[in-house]
């Protein structure tokens, strides 16, 4: 499996912006996407970003990969 960061924007009540990022663990693009929209969902992820709504069409999927020693 590998290491995707999972980052989807937020916004306040009031309209400060912000992000909410998780790094899952995932054989594919599609199954670290909806890994994460699950775990955002949960009421531990909502209090942590305090109530601020997702942008889950501006979420933003990354592989992850190993970089030293090259």
């Amino acid at each position: 499996m590998t290491f995707w960061s999972v980052t989807i924007p937020t916004r306040t009540t009031h309209g400060t912006p912000g992000s909410h990022m998780f790094i899952v663990n995932a054989d594919r693009y599609e199954d670290a996407r909806n890994h994460a929209l699950t775990q955002a969902d949960l009421p531990k992820s909502r209090r942590h970003r305090r109530n601020a709504a997702l942008n889950i069409q501006a979420l933003a999927v990354t592989e992850l990969t190993a970089r030293w020693g090259l």
